[in-house]
């Protein structure tokens, strides 16, 4: 039988606190984006809120609106509040949901690290080192996936190390249900379940689980697994005769420079990672996988740490075949992360060596960054706003651990400053930068909505929902106005063969689908006129309104 650290009573105790600790920081960071409108700035927080709205709101409601790609668990949370107006468009309480979510992952990331590293130091460090991540305090503030998706995979891989270590009389069921939940939220709980199988596989072939117990665990959890899946993608497949294993076969039509490069796809994933935990902790967790391989005894206990890596096989596969893999999905390696870290500092030796391996690190960059700065186009190494400060406040951490010891306090201590105050420059809030990337194309859309409120007539309007759901959802108008590309799409293919029939209005950006419609069929602009045209977007209005409104039987 395999055994684990159980937490005692007083670590519950500690473990409510982290959660409450965990609460407090995500409603007070929530404030904070929220009052600034920051909490719906991401294009992903309005399309998920926007797909949610579209299962009871447009021309053709129901669950086919989830669409092909997007799997249904968090939609299916949001659908109870966008349907109210007032939270489809403050998303309140939707981003309420992923904060919670946070705290719950900060008390499970305790408790897995309790588990698996022995000591409650250790594991308040590594909770301390997820709940303090700036970057994940910016997108637990938002109604998206990534939140959601960490509190279940975590539960998972608790309720899993729990039944390792008991004596295997009950099938592992709650770990079953979530990670078929996981696995309804983002694609990275397919990768999941795939390892817990080979884990619970593993332990049946080297006799440290009973192999009947092992393999009924195993065929428990792909059974829980199957059913949900099958019912959603059998029943989009039916419907809409694609589903996003198809899409993902196909190929990327324009691939990433990645393409079929092995080594250049586990660098540009290894830079995401760096970016979204900051160097620090991330070299600190590299010590906590040397400590994992090197204590031999307790590997296998020890073995479903590996399975907070299982999205970077997900992250660098996407990045293989072409596909652009953004930098937010990386925050589901937060906490393997932080949990590697707690290995490394529950280790005397460990730590003593790494607080002046993060010193040394520290000094030795800004020299770097300066030897690089000519051959350095991309500017990876331009030195942050920590560059100074960080050298001294590690050098006095440091000969503080010398002369009264504190070495895991000193490397948390650092390993946070550096993740407020990094030292690279690229390692600085990277997530508003992403999610700011289309902040060029505002004042564009600014125009094509002020025109809408000012002009809008009730016809309805075409757009490419891929590229458009952020002005569909900040127009204000129903969803049921608009013709799309998503969900069964009748009505698209209708409006595509015939618009003037269809569509009072054109909006198109360009490379979208509406774009393409309009540069191949000219005589379009013998019956819309250009009530809009700027450098990227152009919304079309119908000459000489029909009055008349095609309806589907």
């Amino acid at each position: 039988m395999l055994r684990t650290c159980s937490p005692s009573g007083g670590d519950a105790r500690v473990q409510r606190c982290v959660f409450l600790a965990g609460l407090a920081v995500g409603v007070l960071f929530f404030a904070f984006y929220y009052s600034r409108g920051l909490t719906l700035a991401h294009y992903d927080a309005k399309a998920h809120l926007l797909v949610a709205r579209r299962i009871v709101d447009s021309l053709e409601p129901g669950y086919s609106q989830m669409g092909g790609q997007w799997l249904p668990l968090v939609h299916l949370l949001y659908l109870p509040f966008v349907i109210f107006d007032a939270q489809y468009r403050s998303g309140l309480l939707p981003s309420l949901i992923s904060v919670l979510c946070f705290a719950v992952s900060g008390a499970l990331v305790y408790r897995i690290s309790l588990r698996i590293t022995g000591s409650g130091t250790a594991a308040l460090c590594s909770a301390v080192l997820l709940i303090a991540n700036p970057n994940l305090l910016y997108l637990q503030s938002c109604p998206l996936t990534e939140p959601v998706f960490m509190a279940l995979f975590l539960l998972a891989l608790d309720r899993l190390l729990e039944w390792r270590a008991s004596d295997h009389s009950r099938l592992p069921w709650a770990a079953a249900v979530w990670t078929a939940l996981a696995g309804m939220c983002r694609y990275e709980g397919w990768g999941l379940l795939l390892g817990i199988v080979a884990l619970l596989l593993a332990d049946g072939w080297t006799r440290r689980v009973p192999r009947p117990q092992a393999v009924r665990a195993a065929a428990v959890s792909a059974a829980v697994f199957a059913l949900p899946a099958l019912a959603h993608f059998g029943y989009i497949l039916v419907r809409l005769g694609d589903v996003f294993f198809s899409r993902v076969a196909a190929g990327a039509p324009t691939p990433y420079l990645t393409h079929r490069r092995p080594f250049l796809s586990l660098l540009y994933h290894l830079a995401q990672v760096e970016q979204m935990a900051t160097l620090l902790p991330l070299v600190l967790a590299g010590v906590g996988i040397l400590v994992f391989l090197r204590e031999r005894e307790r590997r296998w206990e020890r073995a479903p740490l590996l399975l907070l890596w299982v999205p970077s096989l997900v992250n660098i596969a996407a990045l293989y075949w072409g596909h652009v893999y953004r930098l937010r999905y990386s925050v589901l390696l937060l906490p393997a992360v932080a949990v590697c870290a707690g290995l490394a500092i529950r280790s005397e030796k460990a730590r003593r060596r790494a607080l002046p391996l993060l010193f040394l690190l520290l000094a030795v960059l800004p020299w770097v960054s300066w030897a690089t700065y000519v051959r350095d186009p991309q500017r990876m190494l331009v030195p942050g706003p920590g560059a100074a400060v960080l050298p001294v406040l590690g050098l006095g951490l440091y000969a503080v651990a010398r002369l009264r010891g504190g070495y895991a306090r000193a490397l948390l201590l650092l390993c946070v400053a550096g993740m407020v105050v990094p030292p690279l420059a690229r390692e600085r809030l990277p997530m508003m930068a992403e999610t700011l990337e289309h902040e060029f194309i505002e004042p564009e859309r600014d125009e094509i909505l002020q025109y809408l409120r000012r002009h809008y007539d009730g016809g309805r309007i075409l757009v490419d929902m891929g590229r458009q759901a952020p002005l569909v959802y900040d127009s204000g108008l129903r969803v049921s106005e608009f013709v799309y590309n998503d969900g069964e799409g009748r009505w698209w293919h209708r409006a595509l063969a015939d618009p003037v029939r269809v569509v009072g209005w054109l909006c198109a950006q360009k490379g979208d689908a509406v774009w393409e419609r309009i540069m191949m069929d000219p005589r379009i602009r013998t019956h819309y006129t250009v009530a809009v045209d700027t450098e990227h977007l152009a919304l079309y209005r119908l000459k000489v309104p029909t009055g008349k409104v095609e309806r589907y039987p």
